[in-house]
């Protein structure tokens, strides 16, 4: 990529995580993004094909950070995989605190790619497949690790701490005894 376009790339990203901190995720379009910026709807649409990838790309430095301390937790070989499982929920339950409403953006578009089709998702599912697979049947393991993921969503989380109640700590539990 040219330095130009770099440098407008980093331009877009700074002014809408500052417009995202100010005004909220869901109330910044991208149409007020380029306007802040002075540029035009081509450029800006040139650089992130919709306000879900300048989400994503917004989050990927964290989501690097999250893997790092991931698959640290999954070394750790004084830990069972019942500790690991809930040292990774922790970590991600804290993550998930901090981006809610990044994620809620990152997820929640129909018209791009499902996020479960994005690398963040794949990596997430391999790294709760190590520790939440418990026999050799593949299909089981699969497929109680997408449960898993799905319970976690943004907005299953968010409908369980605003609609039912739940704490954090309550959250965690509940799914440790379901998943253990």
């Amino acid at each position: 990529m040219r330095r130009d376009a770099l440098e407008n790339r980093k331009r877009i990203e700074d002014c809408a995580r500052q417009l995202f901190a100010e005004e909220g995720v869901e109330n910044v379009s991208m149409n007020q993004i380029s306007k802040t910026l002075g540029i035009g709807m081509a450029t800006l649409y040139r650089n992130f094909e919709d306000k879900q990838a300048l989400c994503y790309q917004l989050i990927q430095n964290d989501f690097s950070e999250l893997f790092k301390d991931m698959h640290t937790i999954l070394e750790d070989n004084k830990r069972n995989k019942e500790e690991k499982l809930e040292v990774l929920l922790v970590r991600f339950l804290n993550f998930k605190n901090t981006h809610k409403d990044l994620l809620r953006c990152v997820e929640g578009n129909k018209k791009r790619v499902s996020f479960k089709q994005q690398p963040a998702y794949k990596e997430l599912f391999n790294i709760f497949y190590e520790v939440l697979k418990n026999d050799e049947d593949l299909t089981w393991n699969t497929f109680k690790t997408d449960m898993f993921l799905n319970s976690l969503t943004t907005n299953m989380y968010q409908f369980q701490l605003e609609e039912r109640g739940l704490t954090d700590v309550q959250l965690k539990q509940y799914l440790l005894r379901m998943f253990k």
